[in-house]
């Protein structure tokens, strides 16, 4: 912008000299109105120094004057000034990349009638605005921008201009304009390369910006740098200023994480100001809090860093870096420095990462997801494991992927954690068992509830062989075995295991009460699923008594056996109770979870059932309707809670007379069921009994 605005002036003014070269009587001095009219002088001054600064405006008072070069620049360049000050003639000065306002001190463009000056710079300074400079933030193109952009450079040189690779290259590079000019630039210069082909070399994590981007030699628009190299200056900038040297390694950190955000809590955490006072250590000082916050504003100062969203408090608040700076950091770091800024990284996020799952749906909790996963990614050189283990910010993220639905992508964390292990740690190692157990819990969640039973007797023999059947990972496996016996239809055969289990926990001794809560419910739960509700009942009763005096009214398991509890009371036939038990239990599920969360979900699916079972049929009809997509969203379209939902509604939907609607859902469910979970499955079974029953009119 301020180059095109340096160049029409230059232009105007060239063309007024030409035009009037015969003209008799001079033009009389005096500023005119306009600026582009009357400029006789354009300065471009190339101002990331203080000393460039001078050198410029010296070299300008040379070329004004018709002088020789002096021993004292200074000199020269403050004669410019006052030059600029009283000469009538028009002027415009463009100041180029000014590092901070601290670099102009004392060399500032005199305010005149006559004169403009533009200053471009990466700092965000408030105090570059007062009432004589007008401030033009210049953020990212647009993508429509971008795609503009590109368009028109590809189109010069008869290139492929394919519109959606071309979005998505522009989503690639963040939008920035200089990243797309110089991928525009090298795509030019290789013709032989498509864009589908160019984005997989940007993607290739063995090249480096360098690698894909084109040389000094042959850059766009007079540029001077590569975007690897575009921000070192500010970077250096910004490690000189108070607090020295916090601002590189800060800086570290954060392009390991999220560059949409990352909450406030993690980079003020005790971890990230230990490792900051480490990185300092030769300078003899401590970190604190406050020099964080200082660095961080340093960053903002300078653009290396963004704000992003708000939060409730300080804490909340979200700070954002552009993915190609990122980039840029990690390269120029060496690999030692990298795996001890991973290691920091990661235990940022875990002294920043609220107890239990109940803030799955905020800002804060969807960041801290974000960027445990952006971390994992980086930590190519396993920075995150040890002898022992992995780091508990990797379990944190698996577990959290889990509660949330994201079954897929944690399956994928869960096995390539099992890949890492078996390599690191060996094939029968704790950690390695104890991943094989997760693994197969989702393997169950996703249909394969035989096989993960089958896997799960398999690594409980193995955790009993070499830990004892009485620790903790085997107790933990025993737990998930009993759990997914009842998961495949054996409700008798997971009772025993939770028999088993109870059993187990009182050899231990010690103890933990709120494990035995855990257990006894869930076998209370498959005692009324196998017909023994009389037996069940006063246990599930006993059970959300202790659990809400253990953990409390509102912890996620008193919830549960709560839920348990309406459950059993409703096949007993007492649904209003089982009613009024849900619908306290449901306004209490959204004050923890919020109205996402897939425990409120299948509340709200009991509930309805419930309700439709005291004749609320058309009412639980179309609480279901919407329940159904919220459950292929956060469950997925073929887990077994979303096909569950899904058959409770054409049930209902049977009993409300509506016949053919209900024939057609439940044909849908079985074609799905038997796909996802297998013929034998019993839930598929089920619910072709069901079909089957409809369509002979019973």
């Amino acid at each position: 912008m301020a180059a095109n605005l340096a160049t029409a002036v230059l232009a105007t003014a060239r063309s007024r000299t030409a035009d009037s070269a015969s003209d008799s009587d001079p033009r009389q001095d005096g500023p005119a109105a306009s600026p582009m009219l009357s400029t006789d002088l354009v300065v471009w001054v190339t101002a990331d120094s203080t000393e460039h600064i001078v050198g410029s405006y010296a070299r300008a008072w040379r070329a004004v004057t018709g002088m020789g070069p002096s021993d004292d620049v200074h000199d020269e360049a403050s004669r410019f000034l006052s030059w600029l000050t009283t000469t009538p003639r028009g002027w415009l000065m463009v100041l180029d990349d000014v590092p901070d306002l601290g670099a102009l001190r004392g060399w500032w463009p005199p305010n005149t009638a006559g004169g403009r000056c533009v200053v471009t710079t990466r700092s965000s300074d408030a105090s570059w605005r007062t009432e004589h400079r007008a401030r033009i933030n210049v953020g990212l193109y647009s993508p429509a921008m971008s795609r503009r952009y590109l368009q028109s450079v590809l189109e010069q040189q008869d290139r492929e201009r394919d519109t959606a690779e071309l979005d998505r290259l522009a989503a690639d590079l963040g939008y920035l304009p200089l990243a797309l000019a110089q991928a525009a630039a090298y795509l030019c210069e290789d013709r032989s390369l498509t864009i589908a082909q160019y984005r997989a070399l940007l993607a290739d994590r063995t090249l480096l910006l360098a690698d894909v981007l084109p040389d000094v030699s042959n850059l766009p628009d007079a540029q001077q740098h590569i975007v690897a190299a575009a921000w070192h200056v500010s970077l250096q900038r910004a490690d000189e200023l108070t607090p020295v040297g916090l601002a590189r390694p800060l800086l570290l950190m954060l392009c390991l994480l999220d560059p949409y955000g990352v909450p406030m809590a993690t980079v003020t955490s005790p971890a990230s100001v230990q490792y900051l006072t480490a990185r300092l250590s030769g300078r003899h000082r401590a970190v604190s809090v406050h020099h964080v916050r200082q660095a961080l504003r340093v960053l903002r100062r300078l653009s290396l860093v963004y704000p992003g969203l708000p939060g409730a408090d300080e804490r909340d608040d979200l700070i954002g870096m552009h993915q190609l700076i990122q980039r840029a950091v990690r390269e120029a770091s060496g690999p030692a420095e990298l795996a001890t800024s991973v290691r920091a990284a990661a235990d940022s996020l875990q002294e920043a990462w609220p107890p239990g799952v109940n803030y799955a749906d905020t800002v804060v909790g969807r960041s801290l997801v974000s960027c445990a996963e952006h971390l994992v990614a980086q930590d190519t050189a396993n920075a995150l494991w040890n002898g022992q283990g992995p780091h508990s910010v990797l379990s944190l993220l698996g577990r959290q992927l889990q509660a949330t639905g994201r079954r897929e992508q944690g399956l994928r964390h869960y096995t390539s954690m099992l890949h890492t292990a078996r390599r690191l740690l060996g094939h029968d190692h704790p950690e390695t068992l104890f991943l094989r157990s997760d693994i197969a819990g989702l393997r169950a969640e996703g249909g394969d509830v035989a096989g993960a039973v089958a896997e799960l007797q398999e690594v409980l023999v193995l955790q009993s062989r070499h830990l004892g059947e009485e620790s903790p990972h085997a107790l933990t496996t025993l737990n998930n075995l009993a759990h997914w016996r009842g998961g495949m239809g054996d409700y008798a055969g997971a009772v025993t295991e939770y028999d088993r289990l109870l059993v187990t926990l009182q050899k231990r001794g010690a103890l933990d009460e709120a494990d035995v809560l855990m257990t006894r419910r869930s076998r209370a739960y498959y005692m009324a699923q196998c017909g023994r509700e009389a037996e069940a009942l006063p246990e599930l009763r006993s059970v959300v008594e202790g659990s809400t005096r253990v953990n409390g009214p509102s912890h996620p398991r008193t919830m549960v056996a709560r839920n348990a509890l309406a459950s059993c009371l409703g096949r007993m036939g007492r649904n209003e109770e089982a009613a009024e038990i849900l619908t306290s239990l449901l306004t209490d599920q959204r004050m923890v979870h919020g109205e996402r969360h897939g425990e409120v979900l299948i509340t709200r699916s009991n509930l309805a059932q419930q309700r439709a079972r005291t004749g609320h049929i058309e009412d639980a009809v179309v609480e279901l309707t919407q329940l159904v997509p919220l459950f292929m969203e956060v469950f997925g379209p073929h887990q077994v809670r979303t096909l569950t939902c899904r058959s409770l509604l054409a049930e209902w939907t049977w009993r409300a007379d509506r016949k053919e609607s209900a024939r057609a859902q439940m044909a849908e469910v079985v074609d799905d069921a038997a796909r996802a979970l297998g013929r034998d499955h019993h839930f598929t079974s089920e619910a072709r009994l069901s079909l089957t029953r409809w369509s002979t009119g019973t």
